[in-house]
């Protein structure tokens, strides 16, 4: 029964995508530019279309990640990102997208599919309109936010540190994740089962300090003899 639901959902991916993209791009261009804090950046456009099967986006540092589902992959940045202390870079189907500059960096990631989101220190990412995903896997860790609002068979969530994530949409499974000081928001979200575990804080066990005394020297002597 899971295979045929499957195989509905496959179709109906590649439906949702044609008929969603003849006007997301306008929309999420628009959209980026109006939440663009510096001016110069958002007149500043490169786009990077040799990109291609990304299944993987990781974020890391100062950067917003809005990603778009459509037909065609491509890759927008809201800035000179290479004469800066920025990197966009995909190898073997990973995007890694990371800046540490003062002003956040603003990207926006067409893709096909995906199956994994990942995100920390104060990067964050935004799903533009719900995406369907047949899988999908979104880590947060440091202090950063994800809004993920999509349509999945399973969905798994991690969510550690004081990171936190907002979800809205509908999957058949959600296994999830969350650190004590981890915030996860699902008021917008529905899941045919759900199962949510907490993560137990790490203690690192310190060495006992042993103050020496006229006895244990006099002990450590007679040994040394």
């Amino acid at each position: 029964m899971k295979t045929s639901i499957k195989n509905l959902f496959v179709v109906a991916l590649g439906l949702v995508t044609i008929s969603t993209s003849a006007f997301a791009n306008e929309s999420v261009a628009d959209n980026v530019k109006a939440n663009v804090k510096s001016t110069s950046a958002a007149k500043n456009v490169t786009v990077l279309s040799e990109v291609k099967n990304i299944n993987k986006i990781v974020a890391s540092g100062n950067v917003e990640v809005f990603v778009v589902q459509a037909p065609t992959e491509s890759v927008k940045v809201y800035d000179s990102y290479y004469s800066k202390n920025a990197l966009v870079q995909q190898k073997d189907g990973v995007l890694r997208i990371s800046s540490f500059e003062k002003e956040p960096l603003a990207v926006t990631v067409y893709v096909r599919n995906i199956s994994s989101i990942e995100a920390t220190d104060n990067a964050s990412v935004k799903t533009f309109g719900r995406v369907n995903f047949l899988s999908l896997d979104v880590l947060l860790k440091d202090k950063a936010t994800a809004d993920i609002n999509a349509k999945t068979v399973s969905l798994y969530t991690s969510i550690n540190d004081q990171a936190s994530l907002k979800l809205s949409g509908a999957t058949e499974e959600h296994y999830a994740l969350l650190g004590t000081s981890a915030k996860m928001t699902t008021g917008g979200f529905i899941a045919s089962t759900s199962d949510v575990k907490s993560i137990a804080p790490k203690y690192i066990a310190q060495a006992k300090v042993v103050v020496p005394t006229l006895e244990s020297l006099a002990i450590a002597d007679e040994l040394a003899k």
